[in-house]
């Protein structure tokens, strides 16, 4: 037998070669009118399987339908929701049928097929099975539909009657050869009773990687090196048996009897072959399973990974011998494969139930939203800049950037793919995400009967500000520990974090994406010390989050954390809100994840490659966003509700570290309270992001005005904080989307580190001497008053001026702050962000950096009374803000910026109060 390494667009064909059928698990109504189904068919494409778990997907988590939707309830506006959900997806199914038609017909029925299943909540009601069957048969009308029953014992006697009467049947769930027997023989007395069984097909879908999954799960748990040893293997073993009971079934003198006449075999269909762990092959489930007389249904990402790089040849008939021996080996080792198969099918029923029933939740909801006849929940006044969008939309559908940016295609950004097919994983994180909340669990409810009250996350950038806006969108579920977040330097924050907590009730979550990140290695060693002080066990109050094989990894491991996680390699810290950067410390205080993933799923339907670009509201958003940009329109302003106060501060870095590079830039402005229109000059874009539980008319009003006096306005309305998960989404996509239309590359950092490395020279006593004007001291309020004229006399329109304060975050230190802050914006007309340092160097100091040189820079440093020294090294926390406040004057310094550095001196509030009075005159 030949092996054909495959290139782009022969494998289907290869293949179909020896013998096998290649389905799509997937069905979507953008996908069918497009074109994308026709194309895949003309590819090699054979058939399609649906469920309802793909179903919830496509119609709850896409606007796909909505038109759909609306022409239903207009002919019926009364109609309930089983019935709206059963008229679109048989809508589907008959469209997907007459792609596949030609198949069908070429084969003489032999393939071509799509799949529709028997309602979720009859799996063990053979009566209710085979009167869904019956009325959905009919009402589809296509020859080439199979109807799919469970295989439950309920559902297996069903078949036989289905068979029998000549409707097609799809036969899912099968975990075990026991399984599958009952099922093949069901089919086979059916074919004995048809009278005319030529007209008959049937398949056999066996689930292959759930099987690894929850056995390698289990094989881990004995963690024997025999029981780890077999981890990977089952799955595809398991087939392997079946496929040669199959072969004796199929291949004997009883069924070449009931081949003459005219019955078809009933083929094997490969399901759930979709690689879970990312520690295997994305295509081992296809390589691994291949023969004649076989079906794969693979999911879109399966089926690319196949057409890039499957090895083809044919292999189900391999190794059955050592598939039996390892079967022997898991019984030894103390696997029940009986009870595991049993298991996945009972969980299996009840996944597609949960599905079915969240999908008619959600189909619910738009039913309502449509009857009330709601806005758009994405919502833009663009005036003069509108053209540009709707012909970058129209430029974009002709160049297939919605499918290319799936594709990872890096031209879309740049002529080379550093830094970003590495950088997109975020793309399918949803997805990939959701197979981890189980363990997620299990770590939760771990910690939770050990009785830590506090979390305290110990982080920096991308992987503090996710867990800080989801501690201030949800707070903790009553049970749950409370959870803070430290990601300054400062050693009064530092000991404010350590006196709001019981040290022997706390957990600490080290999170750092490259592991050698100074500020929380810092706090790690600061806790890890004073966490020895209270108990000998120090280790069970340590985390660690991580990318894999970092040097935090090894020293975890050293110092015997009680977890280490680590995360998804091929996501930049700023894109990680949905690993475990987000998640774990989401999932600690009690988010639902599961829901909130599915929030996440269900935008990222939105924007699926096969969305029109004008429908699709991630790249809509992007394209509003460059096109304004382009126009000098680049400071995006927020306001929000109140249940998303804190996402503009997650989305500050998002934005002014994608986008500010190459002497570009889009300038996030967080924080900054709406005023009425003359304060602001004509570079504003304002961006309202809203819950629609929140009620604030003022605010309301106050972006009314605004948008009366013709300043852009965008409106983002989320049915609940929940849908925090698609904001994640829609803005990670928006902000790729408008990289491209900068002409800059969104995933790089390049001038990052310029400013880290000034902090460690500092640090290292390197600097001799600092280029420019010392700080001034806001005691000396003559020269501060020269100082801050002389300052703000540089400013020009279109500038934007950003507060940086290297200073303890706290309540009277904020509302002094925010004070300055809108004195500089009412008197300047200028965009005036603000922030803590150091965290804004890990996330708009890309920006100010490496952005237009459009800025003015405040920095505000002051003398801490307790340097407090950090454990295990020969510096303090005192030494370490300074070094990192110095770093980043020098950064500006040697960039060209205008800066100016007050120290406040030991009396913050006092030092603050003479600064405004400096700006005041």
């Amino acid at each position: 037998m030949s092996t054909t390494k495959t290139a782009a667009g022969n494998a289907l064909q290869e293949l179909q070669r020896l013998g096998q059928s290649v389905w799509l698990d997937f069905i979507r109504r953008n996908l069918i009118t497009s074109g994308g189904l026709k194309g895949l068919v003309d590819a090699g494409l054979r058939g399609v399987t649906s469920n309802p778990t793909i179903f919830e997907k496509a119609i709850a988590g896409s606007s796909d339908y909505d038109e759909a939707l609306r022409r239903a309830l207009e002919a019926g506006p009364n109609m309930d929701t089983v019935a709206l959900y059963e008229r679109l997806a048989i809508e589907d199914i008959q469209m997907a049928a007459g792609v596949l038609r030609p198949v069908y017909d070429a084969t003489g029925g032999a393939d071509g097929f799509v799949s529709f299943e028997v309602g979720p909540d009859l799996a063990y009601d053979t009566q209710g099975t085979l009167a869904d069957a019956r009325r959905y048969w009919k009402l589809i009308a296509r020859p080439n539909v199979l109807i799919k029953v469970p295989a439950t014992q309920e559902g297996i006697f069903a078949i036989e009657t289905l068979i029998a009467e000549g409707i097609n049947v799809n036969i899912t769930l099968m975990f075990s050869l026991t399984h599958y027997e009952a099922v093949a023989q069901a089919y086979i007395r059916g074919v004995e009773k048809n009278k005319n069984p030529k007209n008959v097909s049937s398949v056999a879908s066996f689930f292959v990687s759930r099987v690894d999954t929850l056995v390698d799960k289990e094989l881990e748990r004995i963690g024997t090196p025999e029981a780890l040893a077999l981890r990977g293997q089952v799955g595809i073993a398991n087939c392997r048996i079946v496929y040669q009971r199959f072969e004796e079934l199929f291949g004997g003198a009883h069924f070449r009897k009931l081949m003459e006449k005219g019955a078809r075999v009933q083929r094997p269909l490969w399901a759930s072959t979709g690689t879970k762990n990312p520690a295997y092959s994305d295509v081992m489930y296809v390589d691994g399973l291949i023969g004649p007389h076989t079906v794969n249904t693979l999911p879109p990402a399966t089926l690319d990974a196949v057409r890039d790089h499957a090895t083809i040849k044919e292999t189900i008939r391999s190794g059955v011998n050592e598939a039996r021996q390892l079967f022997a080996k898991l019984a030894k080792v103390g696997i029940d494969m009986a009870a595991v198969t049993e298991t996945l099918q009972s969980q299996g029923v009840t996944l597609f139930l949960d599905s079915y029933k969240q999908l008619l939740k959600a189909l619910d909801e738009k039913r309502k939203k449509m009857l009330d006849i709601r806005l758009d929940p994405q919502r833009m006044s663009l005036g003069s800049v509108q053209s540009a969008v709707e012909k970058r939309l129209a430029d974009w559908q002709a160049a297939d950037f919605g499918r290319r940016l799936w594709a990872k295609d890096y031209t879309l950004w740049a002529k080379e793919p550093t830094e970003i097919t590495n950088r997109l994983g975020w793309l399918t994180l949803s997805e990939v995400m959701s197979k981890q909340t189980g363990d997620l669990d299990q770590f939760v409810q771990a910690v939770r009967a050990d009785g830590f009250d506090n979390v305290v996350l110990l982080g920096m950038g991308g992987s503090s500000l996710a867990p800080e806006v989801f501690e201030t969108t949800f707070g903790h579920k009553m049970g749950y520990p409370d959870l803070s977040v430290l990601d300054s330097t400062h050693p009064d924050a530092v000991r404010a974090v350590e006196k709001s907590v019981n040290l022997e009730h706390t957990l600490f979550l080290v999170s750092s994406k490259s592991g050698a990140t100074i500020e929380p290695n810092s706090y790690m060693k600061y806790f890890w010390a004073r966490v020895g002080e209270k108990t000998k066990d120090v280790a069970k109050h340590f985390v660690a989050i991580t990318d894999p094989g970092t040097a935090l990894v090894k020293e975890a491991q050293s110092r015997k954390f009680r977890r280490i996680f680590e995360t998804v390699p091929d996501v930049g810290g700023r894109y990680s809100a949905l690993t475990h950067f987000g998640l774990v410390p989401a999932a600690l205080i009690g988010v639902d994840i599961p829901r909130f993933l599915s929030v996440a799923r269900g935008m990222a339907q939105a924007c699926a490659a096969s969305v029109p670009v004008a429908n699709n509201p991630g790249l809509v958003l992007g394209a509003a966003l460059g096109e304004l940009a382009l126009a000098g329109l680049d400071k995006v302003t927020f306001a929000t509700s109140r249940s998303f106060a804190l996402l503009p501060a997650w989305l500050e870095q998002l934005i002014a570290e994608s986008t500010g590079k190459n002497d570009k830039g889009i300038v996030p402005v967080a924080g900054e309270p709406l005023g009425s229109p003359e304060v602001y000059g004509r570079d504003r874009v304002f961006v309202y992001l809203r819950a629609s539980q929140d009620s604030d008319p003022d605010q309301e009003a106050r972006l009314k005005t605004l948008e009366a006096a013709a300043h852009p306005v965008i409106r983002i309305e989320a049915g609940e904080t929940l849908d925090l998960g698609q904001e994640f989404f829609r803005w990670e996509l928006a902000i790729a989307a408008a990289g491209a239309v900068l002409g800059i590359q969104p995933f790089d950092q390049p001038d990052v580190e310029l400013a880290k490395n000034l902090a460690r020279q500092a640090m290292a006593g390197q600097s001799q001497s600092v280029p420019g004007p010392g700080p001034v001291l806001a005691s000396d309020r003559d020269n501060l008053k020269n100082a801050v004229s002389g300052w703000l006399g540089k400013a020009k329109p279109g500038d934007y001026i950003s507060i940086q304060a290297y200073l303890a975050p706290k309540a009277a230190t904020t509302t002094a702050l925010e004070g300055i802050q809108k004195t500089l914006r009412d008197t300047t007309h200028l965009a005036t962000p603000l922030g803590y340092g150091p965290r804004f160097l890990h996330s708009t100091g890309q920006l100010h950096k490496g952005g237009p040189n459009t800025g003015l820079f405040v920095q505000f440093v002051d003398e801490p009374s307790d340097p407090l020294p950090v454990p295990e090294t020969d510096y303090t926390f005192g030494q370490l803000i300074k070094a990192q406040a110095l770093g980043d004057f020098q950064a500006f310094t040697q960039r060209g910026r205008r800066v100016l550095r007050v120290n406040l001196g030991k009396d913050v509030t006092g030092g603050l109060r003479q600064f405004e009075n400096a700006l005041r005159g």
